[in-house]
């Protein structure tokens, strides 16, 4: 949209990306990782992204598989998430990656829209024990036929409530759309206009409207196949009129609420951190980052998730949180997947790791966290409602590309400060939208 503002930031961001889009099907080389004439000595590189706790876990995790393999050094290459698909996007092009990378789900559409960009794990069926995956999880890591990336767990948003505030208001936790609708009113009735009943970002709002129109549906929001949106005009009306009633009811904080406290990680927000916003639509996976910030003894709990009447799926994006994947020319690719399968499936490197990636999707992992207890009761209770609800609708990866996250993104913040009417809100979000899906799908 023209009339939309989009900062420096987000264009030099976006530009970066289409750079790595444009290297699709390239084949990264690992020029540093040469191997040692001393014994057969070899060295892997590994490169993640993580907090100072999975940064920690990762590396006593290399030691283990270094004692266990003494032929074998793995040099680890760590960084927040800020810059690191810039970085990884960086590497690739200048043929620099590292062997083992741990990836986001969608980056396999900007790296490996052929198959080609990385490594087929398929050819390693004897240093990696696909057994203890599911076929969905397998599927989301094939391209093209070729075993990509392992998903070294598996998340989707869920309701998470601040129980402690909604005892405090006298009300349950909402079970359906329109209880949730009914929280608004009464925070503000019984708390006063500083609670609301649930927060988060723009892109924690994207992510909860298009649950609420895919349970319609019953589609994917987005359509490889089409290059567009797989709903209707009105649908993406009915999306943008979604936002209006969240903020209009006292549901959803505005955009100019949340401003008012600053442009700070929501778990870092004194509303969130005091309990008065007392809600968030969360990855399980990241879920104890927000728990560990409240003040005192508050408990957060998971909500039942609202199903709209006659539904017959969620709508959850329920995807790989992050994927292990071998650069296509490593050097090293049976031990490279020597490595993945013992941080995924060994008993000594599932130990190690723990829970610091969110529960492994790894059957034989799964059990060991859980026979030792360090499987937490919320992360159990996700996992659990996981396993309950309809999930059966897979969505594109193209979902989560940058563009189309900023696209949808820039709608709603003008929408949000009144810069366009709801109207022009709907029927930005079904225009520009497919033009960014007939722009970036190939």
């Amino acid at each position: 949209m023209s009339d939309l503002t989009i900062s420096a930031a987000r264009l030099h961001r976006r530009n970066l990306l289409l750079g790595a889009a444009a290297l699709t099907g390239l084949s990264a080389c690992s020029k540093s990782q040469t191997s040692s004439s001393n014994g057969g000595a070899i060295t892997l590189r590994m490169s993640w992204w993580g907090g100072t706790s999975a940064h920690k876990a990762t590396l006593n995790a290399l030691q283990l598989f270094e004692k266990r393999h003494p032929h074998i050094r793995v040099r680890g290459e760590y960084t927040g998430f800020t810059g690191h698909l810039e970085r990884l996007t960086t590497q690739i092009a200048g043929e620099t990656a590292p062997d083992v990378m741990q990836i986001n789900w969608y980056w396999q559409t900007l790296f490996s829209r052929d198959g080609e960009g990385f490594t087929d794990l398929n050819q390693h069926k004897n240093e990696i024990d696909f057994s203890q995956f599911d076929a969905r999880t397998l599927s989301m890591g094939t391209t093209a036929g070729k075993l990509n990336a392992l998903a070294i767990s598996n998340a989707a948003r869920l309701m998470y409530l601040n129980k402690t505030t909604y005892d405090k208001a006298g009300l349950s936790l909402p079970d359906t759309w329109d209880s949730l609708f009914a929280r608004g009113p009464q925070f503000r009735a019984k708390l006063g206009d500083a609670y609301y009943p649930l927060d988060g970002l723009f892109q924690d709002f994207i992510a909860l409207a298009r649950s609420y129109i895919v349970q319609k549906t019953g589609k994917a929001l987005v359509n490889s196949e089409t290059k567009s949106l797989n709903c209707t005009r009105a649908d993406m009306h009915e999306y943008a009129g979604f936002y209006a009633k969240m903020i209009r009811d006292h549901v959803w904080p505005s955009a100019q609420v949340r401003a008012s406290y600053g442009y700070l990680p929501q778990q870092e927000m004194r509303p969130w951190i005091n309990g008065e916003f007392a809600g968030t639509y969360q990855w399980n996976s990241a879920i104890e980052k927000y728990t560990d910030t409240l003040a005192g003894k508050q408990e957060v709990a998971l909500a039942p998730y609202p199903m709209r009447p006659g539904a017959t799926d969620a709508g959850l994006l329920y995807r790989p949180s992050m994927m292990f994947a071998v650069n296509a020319k490593s050097q090293h690719p049976r031990e490279a997947a020597m490595l993945i399968n013992f941080l995924l499936n060994d008993p000594e490197g599932v130990r190690a790791m723990e829970t610091k990636r969110g529960v492994p999707v790894s059957k034989v992992a799964q059990k060991i966290l859980r026979d030792d207890g360090l499987i937490g009761k919320l992360q159990q209770d996700s996992e659990d409602m996981l396993a309950r609800l309809p999930i059966n609708v897979l969505e594109s990866p193209y979902f989560e590309h940058p563009r189309v996250r900023d696209g949808f993104q820039d709608i709603l913040e003008a929408f949000g400060y009144g810069k366009i009417t709801l109207e022009q809100a709907g029927d930005a979000l079904y225009d520009d939208i497919n033009a960014i899906l007939h722009r970036i799908i190939r």
